[in-house]
């Protein structure tokens, strides 16, 4: 068994949309025990990039964590590290689609320091004493979408269907009541001011401070193509002198195409894109809500050809998340991906639980496996081995209720049908129900 060293958790620093750190952008045990979505300091204290200093926020109680398990059982992965732990199983080292561990081997680059180098220096209760390698960021909830899979912490747009269905006015994570307020005037939920921090003169302070240090940025959202602190990160970036040596990786719906931002990216070291894109057609638009297709598609061509003229700027893949939505969708998203002359890369949603194949019985995972044994494609492969590794998971009970009764109030608000563009996936639900 290979090591599970992951460069994230060894010189990597997670920022969400409010503010708050995190160990790992992909991590998604939901374990109550295990604290997921927050870092937190020495005291017990959630972590936030207005109230911690960088060097706190590297050595957070996760990240030392999961260090000193790295030394102490190098091939043995920690419960925080699950989602890589999983996609490991399915795929092969250097594969368009393996794991973000794997792809983060690559893409950070801290002279000096390595896999060996990095464990020599730790202090014994994990501690490290050098500034960030990698930034993973989010500026804010700013979204020009609001997909079915999606919530408020990640688009501003889908405040008043969260209040509606959920019946609450709390849109935070775990451990962390952020609210929504409605303005009186308006009569509109306005944006938490926690999703603010990024136009705090204290942020641009620290990012200046870990500028020095970096070589590698993961921007997404929100939207990362309609934030504005996003160019103004880009600016200081060329400004500092920092971007000959930066690395910017994104994933975008590429639903806009900020023209300021391409003239910038020739200045980086290197810029990878991946673009998300769930079904095509009405399917798009549906699951993506508020996407059209022609444009997105328009926006793809485009910007595949800007990539054609710089050789350190890549699309590197068109990615789709395999859930109940897009299960019956794969096969025609690969076709178009091939069509146009772009990689496609898959990802299995594990979150919100009602959408996720690990919470359909398992008489319906070998159901799909089955259909998925007559797909052509690269894909199929995986997603059978996905099935299968999760055959016996512990079902939420009543994911799939659930999941028609969302289905169902999204098409009274926004005016949808899935039953007609998604009739497979609404003859799965209604069987298992049934």
């Amino acid at each position: 068994m290979p090591s599970t060293f992951c460069k994230t958790v060894w010189n990597g620093i997670h920022i969400q949309p409010d503010g708050y750190v995190r160990l790992c952008s992909i991590g998604s045990n939901s374990v109550p025990e295990l604290d997921m979505q927050r870092a937190r300091d020495s005291e017990g204290n959630l972590m936030n990039v207005l109230t911690h200093e960088v060097h706190e926020m590297i050595n957070s109680d996760k990240h030392k964590e999961v260090r000193k398990l790295n030394v102490e059982n190098p091939k043995e992965w920690s419960p925080h590290c699950v989602c890589c732990e999983n996609r490991e199983k399915i795929v092969r080292r250097n594969d368009i689609d393996s794991s973000r561990r794997q792809s983060l081997m690559f893409h950070v680059r801290t002279p000096g320091l390595n896999e060996f180098t990095l464990k020599d220096n730790m202090e014994p209760d994990g501690t490290v004493n050098w500034g960030p390698g990698s930034l993973d960021i989010r500026f804010g909830n700013l979204c020009n979408q609001k997909c079915i899979m999606c919530g408020p912490h990640f688009s501003n747009l889908w405040y008043e269907e969260w209040a509606e269905f959920y019946k609450t006015d709390n849109i935070g994570f775990i451990n962390d009541k952020i609210k929504i307020v409605r303005d009186p005037v308006k009569n509109k939920f306005v944006d938490p001011e926690e999703f603010k921090w990024h136009e705090n003169p204290k942020w641009w302070d620290k990012f200046e401070q870990m500028s020095q240090t970096l070589s590698h940025i993961y921007i997404t959202g929100g939207e990362p193509m309609v934030t504005p602190s996003h160019d103004e990160m880009l600016d200081r970036l060329i400004s500092n002198g920092s971007a000959g040596r930066i690395t910017l990786e994104y994933d975008t719906n590429l639903s806009a195409i900020n023209s300021r931002i391409l003239e910038r990216w020739p200045q980086f070291r290197k810029v990878i894109v991946r673009v998300s894109m769930d079904g095509t057609g009405e399917q798009y638009e549906l699951i993506r809500f508020g996407g059209k297709w022609e444009k997105f598609v328009e926006n793809v061509r485009r910007l595949k050809e800007f990539t054609e003229q710089f050789p350190n700027i890549k699309m590197e893949s068109i990615s789709s998340c395999v859930q109940l939505s897009t299960i019956y969708e794969i096969e025609k998203s690969e076709n178009f991906c091939k069509e146009i002359g772009v990689p496609f890369h898959i990802r299995f949603l594990e979150g919100p639980e009602f959408f996720s194949l690990n919470h359909i019985p398992k008489e319906y995972k070998l159901e799909l496996i089955e259909y998925y044994k007559t797909v052509p494609g690269t894909k199929p492969l995986l997603i059978i081995k996905y099935l299968l590794n999760n055959l016996d998971y512990k079902i939420k009970e009543g994911a799939m209720y659930r999941c028609k009764e969302f289905m169902d109030f999204l098409d009274k608000s926004r005016g949808t049908d899935w039953k007609t563009v998604l009739p497979n996936t609404y003859n799965l639900v209604t069987r298992i129900i049934s």
